[in-house]
């Protein structure tokens, strides 16, 4: 739940920018499976600690704008890098955007 200013920012890399044949390997695995390539399930390590798996998704520009249309949220801007990672601004569309009663009302 946020404002109507409500913002997230996102971080993710291109996973076609790579050309690691493991990647590859894996893009080919999901695309097999009706999964976005850049889906992954992994853990963390840290000596002895470990964190339970789960879902972990990277993916190109195009896509998180296809994942965000209809969802009232949509993509003000981007700060991209020479290696395929980039940040994007994520804010409400007009739409979306609601009057909220004044605190206290």
């Amino acid at each position: 739940m946020t404002t109507n200013e409500g913002r997230i920012i996102a971080e993710s890399i291109d996973p076609y920018k790579t050309t690691d044949p493991m990647h590859r390997q894996h893009h080919s695995f999901n695309r097999k499976r009706s999964r976005l390539p850049g889906q992954l399930k992994i853990r963390v390590r840290y000596r002895k600690y470990v964190t339970p798996w789960f879902q972990y998704l990277i993916v190109a520009e195009h896509e998180m704008r296809r994942i965000l249309k209809g969802t009232g949220w949509t993509i003000r801007r981007t700060f991209d890098s020479k290696s395929g990672a980039y940040i994007a601004i994520i804010e409400k569309t007009r739409a979306s955007k609601q009057t909220l009663p004044e605190w206290g009302s």
